[in-house]
């Protein structure tokens, strides 16, 4: 079968390699129908090899598919079921699981990430691929209702396997309500998830800061009232204070990390406001510092983390077969598998118009 393979920074090639077999009670193989590349897939793509990145390692962790077949362990799930995946394998049944958090007591794992992020025997597997073995099946899959299962879904299911989770949660986290003032620093597919987010949740106004005229105007059609273009803390602050009568905002959204992403938000939340942070930039080393007096002379609560995708999983699938919700406008591009090595470019390089490229296997 045909994958995607990381073979050294900035080295991703689609290689013949054998086809993943049923390893372990609990899992399934799925046949997978639409897969992508993440931002955060272009942390390794960028640095794998610092990462501990072995040459021929499979990529990718968003995927839709059909299950091919499953293990004697494997509940609810049958051949034929169509499904969404969940990027970080779970068993569905632990203490963290049926609280709807993240880490899963069977161990942190990730499709597509380097061996030290993957217990559950074989070679690691990576989405950006024709077939993938998904441990612990039952609690990583969720079966598509047929009122979603059509094509004309396929891109909002699958910004909902990491996105529109990850953009889900961190509105969440920050406990956005009705008439809530939210701030979403960054203009990628996670930050414009969080902008349609906190628009679903009835925040007003919704500000999305970012660099790119072109995301920016999809942040407007995922319901921004306002977008900043601007890369002057000062000028930022002002212009967040003037929509917010001077109070500051009542939830800043970080979809982005490092020391300047944390002080515009400390700078552009108000009293007792929240900062929910969701991006991933600590995984490659980047410094994350926090005024930690003016946190605690204002009361300010530091959230987020990594998206516990299972526990919003039902929610936002149905939000889609109900019309409520529709990420599809982050995926800008598709491509067949066999050109995800141009599709890492486009990413990479952010080609005008590229948000996140979809990859459509041949079979």
């Amino acid at each position: 079968m045909l994958a995607a393979c990381f073979h050294g920074d900035r080295d991703i090639r689609v290689d013949d390699v054998p086809e993943p077999t049923i390893e372990r009670p609990d899992d399934a193989l799925v046949r997978v129908t639409l897969s992508c590349i993440c931002g955060s897939d272009l942390h390794y793509y960028r640095h794998g090899e610092a990462l501990g990145f072995p040459a021929g390692m499979r990529t990718g962790h968003e995927f839709l598919g059909m299950v091919e077949a499953v293990g004697r362990d494997v509940e609810g799930l049958n051949e034929g079921d169509r499904v969404v995946g969940f990027p970080l394998p779970v068993c569905g049944t632990c203490e963290h699981c049926a609280a709807g958090i993240w880490p899963c007591e069977a161990g942190p794992g990730a499709f597509g990430f380097s061996p030290a992020f993957w217990p559950f025997g074989g070679e690691v597997q990576g989405c950006q691929s024709e077939v993938l073995r998904v441990p612990l099946a039952t609690g990583t899959l969720t079966r598509m209702p047929d009122a979603v299962a059509g094509p004309e879904h396929e891109a909002a299911l699958l910004a909902c396997v990491d996105n529109m989770a990850t953009g889900w949660h961190g509105a969440t986290a920050a406990g956005v309500e009705p008439g809530d003032s939210v701030v979403v620093l960054g203009d990628g597919g996670v930050g414009l998830c969080a902008v349609h987010a906190a628009a679903v949740k009835g925040a007003e106004p919704v500000v999305c800061l970012g660099h790119h005229a072109d995301r920016l105007a999809v942040a407007e059609e995922m319901g921004a009232h306002v977008v900043i273009s601007s890369r002057e803390p000062d000028d930022i602050k002002e212009q967040v204070m003037a929509l917010t009568g001077g109070a500051g905002a009542d939830a800043i959204v970080q979809t982005i990390s490092g020391a300047e992403p944390m002080s515009v938000s400390q700078a552009c939340v108000r009293r007792c406001g929240t900062i929910s942070c969701v991006g991933l930039e600590q995984v490659v080393g980047t410094e994350v510092l926090v005024d930690w007096l003016d946190q605690f002379l204002r009361n300010v609560t530091i959230t987020g983390g990594i998206v516990p995708g299972p526990r919003y999983a039902d929610e936002l699938v149905t939000m889609v077969a109900e019309g409520a919700l529709d990420p599809a406008p982050i995926f800008t591009h598709r491509l067949p598998l066999e050109e995800t090595t141009e599709a890492y470019r486009l990413m990479e390089e952010r080609e005008p118009g590229v948000i996140k490229v979809a990859l459509a296997p041949a079979s």
